[in-house]
């Protein structure tokens, strides 16, 4: 189970590079290296980025709001020890860097240190209680220590906060599911599906719950479309046992 719960959020940090936030976001002078590295962000090529970032930050070293685009791209790169270097290094100089405080927390919850992400995601609110990304953090945080309750509220509050974000709708519903709560686990998956059809987290969730159920034709096609996602090995080979496990291929 905790495998599979990993599987709910193993997007978290690639999914949340830059997003809408309701925290204040000075944005760099956008020259166009930023410009190019700002398009490889919102592409997913980390590596693109970081051929623009890295040379940028080293020869302007105060532009904060640059290396943490910085230590994003190294997120998206699963570079997390490089990454957490930059998000400190940026908040030893601003305390106060919302951004910054964020993506370290994405770093820690990646990391497996689930005590320091909670804390970082409740920094976070207490000066920025409307941001739903962080409300998101702190939910994927304590569904991985399994207070599954205190998880159901955090991504509840970040659909409050903003009713578009498939990655909380995930995260609730692989709450419902592990409370028992299928129809409402269902309805989040398929939500999720329907802002971000082929999200490889909502197809396995969503299979496994029909599995579950005994709706056994469709959990197969489910659990096919997330084989077809290339995901990592361990998520891969629990979907195929489960997939054998119905007597699919």
């Amino acid at each position: 189970m905790k495998q599979a719960l990993a599987l709910a959020l193993m997007g978290l940090g690639l999914s949340l590079a830059c997003r809408p936030t309701r925290m204040p976001v000075p944005t760099p002078t956008l020259n166009p290296r930023l410009a190019q590295a700002r398009e490889a962000l919102q592409r997913g090529d980390a590596l693109a980025a970081l051929a623009q970032l890295e040379p940028f930050v080293r020869e302007h070293p105060e532009a904060l709001d640059a290396r943490v685009w910085l230590g994003d791209a190294y997120v998206m790169a699963g570079r997390m020890g490089e990454a957490e270097q930059v998000y400190r290094e940026v908040l030893r100089q601003a305390p106060e860097h919302g951004p910054a405080r964020l993506g370290l927390g994405i770093v820690l919850y990646r990391s497996g240190r689930l005590s320091e992400a909670v804390a970082e995601a409740q920094a976070i609110l207490a000066r920025h209680p409307q941001e739903p990304r962080a409300h998101y953090l702190l939910g994927a945080a304590l569904l991985q220590q399994n207070r599954v309750p205190e998880a159901r509220q955090a991504f509840d509050q970040a659909l409050r906060l903003r009713s578009d974000f498939p990655e909380a709708y995930v995260g609730r519903g692989a709450a419902r599911l592990l409370d028992g709560d299928f129809p409402g686990a269902e309805a989040d998956l398929r939500r999720a599906l329907a802002l971000r059809p082929g999200m490889p987290e909502a197809l396995y969730w969503l299979g496994r719950l029909l599995a579950q159920q005994g709706r056994e034709e469709e959990a197969r096609e489910r659990l096919r479309q997330f084989l077809e996602t290339n995901p990592p090995a361990p998520f891969a080979q629990d979907a195929e046992a489960l997939l054998q496990a119905l007597g699919g291929d």
